[in-house]
């Protein structure tokens, strides 16, 4: 019997964060993932020469490599490295509000320093207000945030290869200004590293590197919008957009930056967020691309000769037969994903082992496929030490385990079995096998409306060839980044982010320069937020964009239970000035429906209050049911139950 082949498949991803020409970032994630995930899980690999993997690295990704490697900066570093007895009060806000974001327990909770800022801060919060409490740290205190938020984010073979570092992070406190010169050296250092790391791995053959998309845009929805409708027949969608050939653009350029700057031409693709579509593997088979990966979920909503199994390879019907098509195993990467971090390393890798092997019991003798791929980067903050002790004790089990190999997608495909053959591939992606979360809602259609009158009015000058070349280019370039998936994610309260205005700007600002570049007038919806900021919450309510379907058990097993939820913050749901933050009793409210009719309700307490607080607390609903109005009222005690 051959062995299962485990491909795991790490997507490294970041949206353009850095405008057309600027040499500062807005916002410091490439950075900070790079001291952490991306050095961490290439280095890791010299410890498992016989593990091979495939490496997601998407071209946006690495053109802000590049740009911090040739002395760009972020807002964060800049920030970080101003002398603290030199900072003057906006900087002290700036440091105060956002140098604490990072993962409460695994990093921030790792260093006792760290730990005991963010609790005088959520103090001084109570006490002052959010206006005032800056002022509660000293110099000392500011100078000590800038080096310990660098310092959380390093991941562990950051830590274990220069010893200087780990002898920062042990100190705790007391910080110099040439301990945070040393800090920003190591993050230099280990940019400048990052790249030939990942082409060395690939030159040895340790590791296939595959890419997305450009800028990480949604293919289907970029070839035709409507393609929502595959899943969504109801939903709300803007005006339809249909760009085929920036996809096909989104393609070919990913192609040929990641071959000039890696040293390797991708043979596969991992379409932005597992998105495809009958016409995305179509136009995929025109660039070239051999394979292709998706969730095992669209896999089972499209239309099939036989039996949906995520273990063998598929190939969309047509004349164009390529690329091959491979499915995820939705359940075991959302376990690394989502669920491992709260067990311990080793009863986890032992759950992952357990559940390999059982697969690949199940199957013929023809030596099956298990698709791993997930974000390399995001779970990792929720892990002890970065997630050193769980992929070390995973890798070396899986190196153990006779019945399994651990092989790169283009290997697990040459030694996999036949595929077979897929009549109608559905348009979807690894959230919920649809497209709902990029499109449907209020501010996403928004954004697609703006985005489409943009490419309306330049979409001749893009290939008008008496403009100078450059100028297109750049237009170009700036638009290929709105593009991208990023904005629509954030744009709304679907996901929470104090971001949210941050990558609106971004999303605006890239827009903005495609008239810039090109010498046209600005239109006046680029100067206005998608959401405007005093929208009330009353007036974005009226949809939910999925139907529901999460575990009722007070906790909150993966982030797509509640996918689709009309989330409201309590500043939405107090009148101004009703009630000081400090003592607000909810965090926020979700709601929505299940697909049998079921209303559901969600309440999240007060994110750092000492503990939750519904005594006294109500609930008073009303609904509209055929010109009738209907009104529940409940009480809760003091652990949210209702009061019988």
């Amino acid at each position: 019997m051959k062995p299962v082949s485990v491909a795991f498949l790490w997507h490294l991803h970041q949206p353009l964060y850095r405008l057309r020409g600027e040499r500062t970032a807005v916002m410091p994630w490439v950075r900070l993932h790079a001291i952490r995930s991306y050095y961490d899980m290439v280095r890791l690999l010299d410890e498992f020469p016989a593990v091979q993997v495939t490496m997601n690295l998407v071209p946006t990704l690495i053109e802000q490599i590049r740009a911090y490697e040739a002395g760009g900066s972020d807002l964060f570093w800049d920030a970080g490295a101003v002398p603290a007895e030199d900072l003057d009060e906006e900087q002290r806000i700036f440091l105060f509000d956002h140098f604490f974001s990072a993962q409460d327990a695994r990093m921030i909770g790792s260093l006792p320093r760290y730990a005991e800022l963010l609790a005088r801060r959520r103090r001084a919060r109570r006490a002052h207000g959010p206006k005032d409490a800056w002022k509660e740290f000293t110099d000392a205190d500011f100078r000590d945030l800038q080096a310990l938020f660098d310092l959380a984010w390093f991941g562990f073979k950051a830590l274990e290869d220069f010893p200087a570092l780990a002898a920062l992070a042990r100190g705790g406190q007391a910080y110099t200004q040439e301990n945070i010169r040393e800090i920003h050296a190591v993050e230099r250092e280990i940019l400048r590293r990052l790249l030939p790391l990942y082409r060395d791995a690939a030159t040895r053959r340790q590791i296939e590197i595959s890419t997305s998309p450009y800028a990480h845009p949604i293919l289907p929805l970029l070839i035709d919008s409507d393609a929502a409708r595959e899943s969504l027949p109801e939903a709300p969608l803007p005006q339809r957009f249909r760009a085929p050939e920036d996809a096909r653009a989104q393609v070919e350029e990913a192609l040929d930056l990641v071959e000039r700057e890696l040293g390797v031409r991708p043979r596969g693709l991992w379409p932005s967020e597992g998105s495809l579509s009958q016409e995305t593997a179509e136009l995929l088979a025109a660039c070239g691309v051999a394979w292709a990966a998706s969730d095992d979920g669209v896999l089972r909503e499209s239309v099939l000769d036989e039996p949906a199994d995520h273990r063998r390879p598929w190939l969309p019907a047509g004349p164009a037969r390529a690329p091959w098509l491979i499915f995820r195993d939705h359940d075991l990467s959302d376990r690394i994903g989502f669920t491992y971090a709260r067990l311990d390393p080793e009863a986890a890798a032992a759950d992952f082992l357990g559940a390999v092997v059982q697969r690949a019991g199940e199957g013929e003798d023809r030596g099956g496929i298990l698709l791993i791929a997930l974000d390399g980067e995001n779970p990792w903050e929720h892990y002890p030490r970065a997630g050193a002790d769980f992929l070390r004790i995973l890798y070396g089990s899986l190196l153990k385990t006779p019945s399994v190999a651990c092989r790169s997608v283009s290997s697990a495909l040459s030694e996999g079995p036949a595929p077979g053959t897929i009549r109608r591939l559905r348009a979807g992606s690894w959230i919920d096998a649809s497209l709902a979360t990029w499109i449907g809602g209020p501010e996403k259609n928004r954004a697609w409306s703006v985005l489409g009158r943009t490419r309306a009015a330049v979409g001749a000058a893009l290939k008008d060839t008496t403009l100078p070349g450059d100028r297109r280019r750049e237009a170009w370039a700036s638009l290929r980044a709105a593009e991208g998936s990023d904005w629509f994610w954030w744009l709304d309260a679907q996901f929470s982010s104090i971001y949210r205005p941050q990558f609106d700007a971004l999303f605006r600002g890239h827009l903005r320069q495609v008239y810039e570049a090109l010498g046209r007038d600005l239109p006046d919806e680029l100067n206005w937020p998608i959401r405007s900021p005093e929208r009330r919450s009353d007036e974005a309510i009226a949809e939910t964009s999925a139907w529901l379907l999460p575990e009722i058990d007070g906790f909150e097993g993966s982030l797509f239970e509640w996918l689709g939820a009309v989330r409201l913050a309590w500043s939405s749901l107090s009148a101004p000035g009703a009630m000081q933050r400090a003592v607000r009793p909810v965090e926020s409210l979700w709601f929505g429906f299940s697909e049998e009719g079921e209303f559901l309700l969600r309440l999240d307490p007060a994110r750092h209050a000492e503990a939750p607080g519904f005594a006294r607390f109500g609930i008073d609903l009303s609904f509209r049911v055929a010109g009738q109005t209907r009104q529940l009222l409940v009480d809760l005690d003091d652990r949210g139950d209702l009061r019988l």
